[in-house]
């Protein structure tokens, strides 16, 4: 008689955890179940699709691992899981992925729930068990809620993923509060200071990988208890992200979520009841002038819509032609001389080859150019010392006191409308008109003083800072302070001496510096632009 045993099925174990420390759902448990369900009734496993730390709310299709099995169907002919919520909490999402297995022949499987979408009973079962999931999420999630915003007012940590440079210590008081890691505070405080003072995002994302600094991504993987290992490369973005974030400063931060359970990038401040923001810790590593103040040194080089060029060349980008004002770009080429071949540099205008009119496109060394230019730079600021802004952003509570009476006049218009109506909802009516009333008497209380910025010295002079630059954060510190040249061709700079105004007969660099600068320098006199005095040679052939 012929075998009528149903053939072997390739079963996915799709395995889900919010939080890792949940032992009776670990991963482990689910696995193992999984795992026991497939060998009882002769499957085999195709693999595993195991998301940790993620919601249940999210879609099962942008699942980091999940998502990336249901590309490929054709691996798998069963979903199982331990239980439904392992798949998702949403019923929407439920009915989506039902609906994408069922065009596809496959089957989902609960193995602790007893059914399965191949029979109508077990679709329907399913769908039930779909429903109360969400509810269950919902209750989840305002429980949750309630909780961090019970931690927020006691001041103390709820657990979210750790800030940069913060890991989690105890409250002499009980539960735990953001403390500084030692390391990464000193890497946290020189990253503000490096990005205030011009120092480029993707140079220190540069300097990092080449010293082999784990990203605060896999510093807290370690911090969990994880093996040592960089699975994480520093980029501009990233520092950039860091720098952003107003936890650095010690507020409190949150990210908001999409509608299918993913975070944004961004952080936004967590606010009391009286609209101020919340402090994460007592002992922020930055404080909130220091990292204003590298928020405005990242926007101002923003807005200025060009990103530096990644080329060794120090003066690419600060060096522009003096006829066109476009920048000039540098170039190699190889000649032979007597039998030897020879690299030439040098600095050249690309408007005509661009379809840009310039009536002298200039042409200069580059070792003769740099020479000269940086002469000229340290002869007038080298002993000048560097100084940093410092941001005060005062007092302003106009936004939130704004606000607070905006929220007071549609509280009385809906009173006025009558939906106020009835004894307890007077009273609740009456204790929020009373609470919303005293905050905006508050607000208007509070002092206002306006924002301000100050010059504070850094203790170091323009020529020391030059000596332990490389040639890329030369180029890039130039660019923060202002500081540019303008070549000229010959023929196109008259230049005063004993005989009267002459055209120059070589070409000339001349620096380009704003005022504050070259007011702060020995040898200023007001003016911007500047060079040495006639009879010194700046020009290079």
């Amino acid at each position: 008689m012929a075998s009528t045993r149903t053939p072997a099925k390739r079963v996915l174990a799709v395995i889900r955890l919010s939080n890792e420390t949940d032992e009776s759902t670990s991963p482990e448990r689910q696995r193992a179940l999984i795992k026991n369900w497939a060998e009882a009734n002769g499957h085999v496993l195709a693999g595993e699709a195991e998301d940790l730390d993620i919601s249940g709310g999210m879609r099962p299709f942008e699942r980091p691992s999940l998502g990336e099995w249901l590309k490929t169907p054709e691996r798998f002919d069963v979903l199982a899981c331990w239980k439904l919520d392992r798949l998702t909490r949403r019923s929407s999402h439920f009915a989506e992925i039902l609906g994408w297995c069922q065009g596809r022949g496959k089957t989902i499987v609960s193995v602790t729930e007893g059914f399965d979408i191949s029979t109508s009973m077990g679709k329907m079962f399913a769908q039930i068990i779909a429903a109360f999931a969400e509810g269950e999420l919902d209750v989840i999630t305002e429980r949750v809620r309630a909780s961090h915003e019970k931690l927020r007012q006691d001041g103390r940590y709820a657990g979210a993923p750790l800030p940069f440079g913060y890991v989690a210590g105890d409250l002499p008081t009980g539960g735990k509060t953001l403390v500084q890691d030692p390391e990464y505070a000193e890497i946290l405080r020189q990253i503000v200071k490096d990005v205030t003072e011009g120092v480029s995002t993707h140079e220190l994302a540069r300097r990092f990988n080449e010293q082999g600094l784990m990203t605060w991504g896999d510093r807290r993987h370690v911090l969990r208890g994880k093996p040592a290992e960089k699975r994480q490369r520093w980029t501009a973005d990233v520092v950039q992200q860091i720098v952003k974030n107003p936890a650095v400063a010690g507020y409190k931060t949150q990210r908001l979520k999409t509608e299918d359970g993913r975070y944004r990038k961004a952080h936004t401040f967590v606010m009391d009841e009286d609209g101020n923001p919340v402090m994460a810790t007592a002992e922020p590593i930055v404080t909130p002038t220091e990292w204003q103040a590298a928020i405005k040194a990242l926007s101002s080089r923003a807005s200025k819509g060009d990103r530096m060029a990644r080329t060794e060349s120090m003066l690419q980008g600060v060096l522009k032609c003096g006829s066109c004002g476009h920048n000039v770009y540098q170039h190699r080429s190889k000649h032979t001389v007597g039998g030897e071949q020879k690299i030439y540099a040098y600095y050249a205008c690309q408007s005509r080859r661009k379809e840009r009119e310039c009536a002298a496109p200039v042409r200069v060394s580059v070792e003769r150019t740099e020479e000269d230019a940086v002469k000229a730079l340290l002869a007038l600021l080298g002993d000048a010392e560097i100084t940093r802004t410092e941001y005060d952003p005062g007092e302003d509570y106009s936004a939130q006191l704004a606000e607070a009476q905006r929220i007071l006049d549609t509280l009385e218009d809906d009173f006025l409308a009558g939906k106020y109506q009835g004894e307890e909802a007077a009273r609740r009516y009456h204790r929020m008109h009373a609470k919303q009333s005293a905050k905006v008497d508050r607000l208007a209380a509070l002092p206002h003083r306006p924002a301000t910025t100050r010059q504070v010295g850094t203790g170091e002079t323009y020529a020391e800072r030059w000596e332990r630059l490389s040639r890329l954060e030369r180029r890039e510190f130039l660019a923060s302070q202002g500081i540019g040249f303008r070549a000229y061709a010959p023929g196109t700079v008259r230049r005063h001496s004993l005989l009267g105004a002459e055209p120059n007969r070589e070409p000339v660099v001349l620096a380009e510096i704003p005022g504050s600068l070259f007011a702060a320098s020995p040898r200023g006199d007001g003016s911007v632009q500047f060079t040495l005095a006639p009879d010194t040679r700046m020009g290079s052939e």
